[in-house]
């Protein structure tokens, strides 16, 4: 039951028209809020990855100063004259004062130069073994000779230019450091030994330190996609990137969407073309886009607000879109409870008027009709009635003036004379007054001047019991109705040669109906029997005919409910129970009786 309730409910109109509003309702909102905050959010990236890309070429800009001062100081260091004279001759007999003059213009350089934040470091090995590091050093260090490094070939391959060698890691002097490194050339141009001028990582990496945002990584590259510095201090010096697939990734802009261990970041880049360097930044998406969590806010608001009032609104618009067709259907509910005078009155939609409209019609048609087939079915009913009442009447006239010449052939005139003033009695009362319906005493009156009638035919050879009740009298029902039983059983049930015939007629009110019981002490009969009387034909010359007549009367004239009862067993009597609404006044049509 609880099913079916709610399946009645999800099938209303109005829900079904609401639950279409609020759908129609949060996909507009939904586009809108999810597109207006995604335009914002790109648009918002866009923007920061904008001001980063500007951050990061300042860092580009400081990396390059930072690497142009190195190679201004190997220049310096290379165009000096005293430099290339001990270089191209230096053995362990003269790298004392080799020692003394790189010491000496180390210290030149260290004052002079425009930069004086700058810490550098300068180191000198020959291809005879002498090594030089303007820093003390442990005894067995290699002074980050390129023979023994792999960067090697690509400083001899310079022929005698500057190769950046990216953060190497001196582990006895405990730096990573930023190496301008290139070969130092005889005038033959044969490699008589290499330059490094050397600065700690750890001095780029101050220049951008303070720009880092909250859980961002920042790194400098060089063009083969190692790392030159980085705030991650772990990867400096590896080959971190693939440059290649990076340019392609990004797709020619300078800010890309990506993951990087699992989690979502904004990478952004610059390229500065004239140190080569690359600056990438790698910052959290959920920290990028902070900001932005008061915006979110606010739009979740503004579409809780917007979705409310589409809620408040697909009621309103839902009721009234509903209102006229339900009003149609409780009319329609009017019409099946038994309304038929239901106008349809409905103004409205155009659509819903013209069906209203049409609706109206079309009971006015049914009404008609039902009218006319009201009038048809009681014409019909009247000359049923009138045709079982015209085989009744004919029949009791026949017995009656049979009875009266067998007296006049017995010469018995005064019984005959006597029959006659009764039988023209019994006529008056049924012909002198053209109503239909006579009361419960009337018809019982009319009965005993019958059953008198009947004892002057049969010489007294049964005796007869009329008794009805005060609630009964005055109650209505057809002429002749009852005649034709007694009738019966007069013919059909006393035994005349006995002389001890019973026949008793009692009518007694029972509640909203009149029981009328007709019994006699004759025959009987077997339930076969009974059968046959109360299914025979219409028509028929076959006795008992009265009382499928009278059964047929009631029914048509009062309904099915209504009708007759035979008792009978063979040699105990017959007792027939008829019943009939309890009337005052005759009904108008069958279907108010039933």
């Amino acid at each position: 039951m609880e099913k079916t309730r709610m399946g009645r409910w999800w099938n209303s109109i109005r829900v079904r028209m609401m639950a279409m509003l609020l759908c129609v309702n949060i996909v507009i909102i939904g586009i809108l809020s999810v597109g207006a905050y995604s335009i914002y959010q790109d648009s918002f990236i866009r923007e920061l990855a904008g001001s980063r890309t500007d951050v990061l070429r300042q860092i580009a800009e400081r990396s390059r100063q930072f690497k142009t001062s190195l190679y201004t100081l190997s220049n310096l260091f290379e165009s000096t004259p005293a430099f290339h004279t001990y270089a191209e001759a230096l053995n362990a007999d003269n790298e004392e004062e080799f020692f003394v003059l790189m010491d000496s213009i180390t210290r030149q350089m260290e004052e002079s130069f425009l930069q004086p934040n700058l810490d550098f470091y300068v180191v000198y090995v020959s291809t005879s073994g002498v090594g030089y590091c303007s820093r003390s050093v442990p005894e067995g260090y290699d002074y980050m000779d390129p023979r023994l490094k792999v960067w090697n070939r690509s400083v001899v391959e310079a022929d005698g230019e500057i190769v950046d060698v990216g953060s190497y890691r001196d582990r006895s002097l405990g730096t990573a450091s930023f190496s301008a490194a290139r070969a130092i050339l005889d005038g033959e141009g044969n490699i008589v030994g290499f330059l490094m001028i050397n600065a700690d990582e750890r001095q780029l990496y101050q220049m951008y330190e303070d720009v880092m945002r909250d859980g961002s990584n920042i790194y400098v590259t060089n063009d083969a996609g190692q790392i030159i510095s980085s705030s991650r201090s772990k990867l400096i010096g590896f080959s971190y990137f693939d440059m290649e697939r990076l340019e392609t990734l990004f797709g020619g802009k300078d800010y890309m969407i990506t993951r990087a261990e699992g989690e979502p970041v904004l990478f952004t880049r610059y390229h500065d073309s004239e140190s080569g360097f690359t600056v990438f930044e790698e910052a959290l998406l959920d920290q990028v886009l902070q900001p932005l969590r008061n915006v979110q806010r606010v739009v979740v608001l503004l579409a809780l607000l917007s979705l409310a009032g589409g809620i408040l609104l697909a009621w309103h618009f839902s009721r009234q879109i509903a209102a006229p067709i339900q009003k149609l259907r409780d009319d329609l509910h009017d019409v099946e409870h038994g309304n038929l005078n239901q106008d349809f009155a409905i103004r409205s939609y155009t659509e819903l008027n013209e069906l209203s409209r049409g609706m109206s019609d079309m009971m006015s048609c049914i009404r008609g009709l039902i009218t006319s087939i009201h009038q048809n079915e009681q014409q019909k009913r009247r000359i049923e009635l009138n045709w079982l009442q015209a085989q009744i009447n004919p029949h009791f006239i026949y017995n009656t003036l049979f009875s009266v010449k067998c007296m006049v052939d017995m010469h018995r005139n005064e019984d005959a004379a006597s029959m006659l003033t009764l039988f023209i009695q019994i006529l008056r009362g049924v012909l002198s007054t053209p109503e239909e319906m006579v009361t419960v005493a009337q018809q019982m009156e009319s009965l005993r001047q019958y059953m008198t009638l009947q004892q002057y035919r049969y010489e007294h050879a049964f005796d007869s019991m009329i008794e009805y009740d005060d609630a009964a009298a005055d109650c209505l029902l057809p002429k002749l109705l009852i005649q034709p039983l007694v009738e019966n059983a007069i013919q059909h049930g006393v035994d005349m040669q006995s002389g001890s015939g019973m026949i008793t007629v009692i009518a007694r009110r029972q509640g909203d109906a009149v029981c009328i019981e007709v019994e006699d002490n004759g025959v009987g009969m077997t339930p076969e029997k009974v059968r046959q009387v109360m299914e025979a034909p219409e028509v028929t010359d076959r006795p008992h005919l009265g009382i499928k007549n009278v059964n047929d009367r009631i029914r048509l004239h009062y309904g099915p409910a209504w009708g007759l009862k035979i008792e009978s067993q063979p040699g105990m009597g017959t007792r027939i129970i008829l019943r009939i609404p309890a009337g005052e006044k005759a009904p108008e049509n069958k279907e108010n009786l039933c």
